[in-house]
């Protein structure tokens, strides 16, 4: 009996003993598991496998790669026969290496010892993968699409029309290019890790004036002259800067012109000078003075030449230098002559003075334009001067005293007929226009005859009026 107890406890002895020495191995493998530098069994970055790699060693293995692969990393921008052929290092593309070792190298090492000890099994069983991220300077990319805009872009330019005294010359257009700078930076950034081929986007800025259209302009298709003699040198110094401006003028289809606009304010700094014009019916001294026989020549080489008439104003006077029906006032700020060109080709305005005249030419094209132009003026009602009478008792009797010029006054219909191989195709009344007649006005003694001629009297009054205009 004794035998056989001795014998239990030499046997729990020895298991004691064995588990003792299994318990102090296992503590001192798991210590040592738990304190290594090295990557955990299982832990990877990308395709890379860290297992068992210090911090510096998987550093290495990761840069290298992944540095040698970037050298082969381009992205391809191509416009034209201009290609650009950018490395990513050149847009600031960089690897975030550390971050990704250090996220690595974190496995298994954060949390108590049974939570650890739990994520080294798991990793080891199932695996951690890391991502490597990268990243890239947006600045730089700024500055390659500045660069690449600078190099493709090119200033548009218009077609250059010199008329050189009627022998017209006409230069080459260019078409512009303009580099899309904002979509192609964000195509950039759509790209960077597809590295697709890019087509760099421009814009083409086409020219209105191409020498194609502009070499339609090949003749005269309306002109028209007035007579200025007699006119002071100042009104004559108004209509040649006046002129001047509308001058030398290429007006594209579609193409509003103002005279105003185009000729300025009528101010003495401009150059204008002080002659005669007509307000509310009367001719005063100011400043501009003759700018309206410019206006009216023009008004009617446009109508010979079939342009479209916008705003248009007659005088309140007849103007001598035209028909009736046929002036165009203008004052600024009030009225204004305007009209566009409604061809398809464009339409160049060039004035002259000779002599005595003021010249104004339309030029077009005259082969598209295979009518003429007729415009008549009709006289359809012609209104007396009607005559007022003031007594004044202070005068001598028998006196008769003329206080205000009286004048005629007028209805006047303009028609603009279209003339084809010698028949008249088309009639249309263009304008009515009413100049309005002035009343004579007399001073006489209260016993004074008070039968005049007045409508004698109101043509010699026109006869007179004719002389100074505006």
């Amino acid at each position: 009996m004794e035998k056989t107890r001795n014998k239990k406890r030499i046997i729990l002895f020895i298991l004691i003993s064995l588990l003792a020495i299994i318990l102090g191995f296992g503590t001192y493998g798991y210590f040592k598991v738990l304190n290594t530098d090295l990557m955990y069994e299982g832990v990877e970055v990308d395709e890379f496998n860290l297992s068992f790699m210090t911090k510096e060693e998987a550093l290495k293995l990761i840069k290298d790669k992944r540095e040698k692969e970037l050298d082969g990393k381009n992205m391809v921008l191509t416009y034209d026969d201009k290609v650009y052929d950018i490395n990513l290092r050149e847009l600031g593309f960089r690897y975030d290496y550390d971050e990704a070792i250090k996220e690595a190298y974190s496995v298994g090492r954060e949390g108590n010892v049974i939570t650890r000890l739990k994520d080294i099994i798991n990793t080891k069983k199932k695996g951690v993968k890391v991502l490597l991220n990268s990243e890239y300077d947006k600045e730089k990319i700024n500055s390659i699409v500045n660069i690449i805009a600078q190099e493709i872009d090119l200033d548009m330019k218009e077609a250059d029309f010199d008329f050189n005294n009627g022998n017209i010359k006409i230069s080459e257009e260019v078409i512009g290019r303009k580099v899309n700078e904002e979509e192609l930076t964000q195509l950039i950034n759509g790209n960077i890790y597809v590295l697709n081929p890019i087509e760099i986007p421009v814009d083409k800025i086409k020219p209105v004036k191409t020498k194609e259209l502009l070499q339609r302009v090949n003749g005269i298709i309306g002109e028209f002259s007035t007579s200025f003699k007699g006119s002071s040198s100042d009104r004559i110094e108004n209509i040649r800067i006046s002129s001047k401006s509308l001058g030398k003028k290429v007006i594209m289809p579609g193409d509003i012109v103002s005279f105003n606009e185009t000729t300025g304010p009528r101010e003495k700094k401009f150059g204008y000078k002080e002659a005669n014009v007509i307000m509310a019916g009367e001719f005063t001294p100011g400043v501009g003075g003759g700018v309206c026989q410019a206006s009216t020549t023009l008004y009617n080489a446009l109508l010979l030449a079939n342009v479209t008439i916008l705003e248009r104003s007659p005088h309140s006077i007849p103007a001598k230098y035209v028909n009736f029906g046929q002036d165009a006032a203008v004052s600024y700020g009030y009225l204004d002559l305007k009209f566009r060109n409604d061809f398809d080709f464009p339409i160049y305005i060039h004035s002259k003075i000779i002599g005595d005249r003021i010249h104004f030419y339309v030029y077009g094209d005259k082969n598209a334009k295979d009518y003429t132009v007729k415009i008549e003026s009709e006289i359809v009602e012609t209104i007396p001067a009607k005559e007022e009478i003031v007594v004044d008792k202070n005068l001598a009797p028998g006196t008769k005293e003329l206080v205000q010029q009286g004048r005629t006054g007028y209805k006047v219909n303009t028609y603009k007929s279209i003339v084809k191989n010698g028949k008249v195709v088309s009639k249309d009344l263009i304008t009515r226009d009413f100049y309005r007649p002035r009343n004579f006005i007399y001073r006489v003694s209260d016993n004074t005859t008070t039968t005049f001629s007045n409508q004698e009297d109101a043509e010699e009054d026109q006869i007179e009026d004719d002389n100074v205009n505006d």
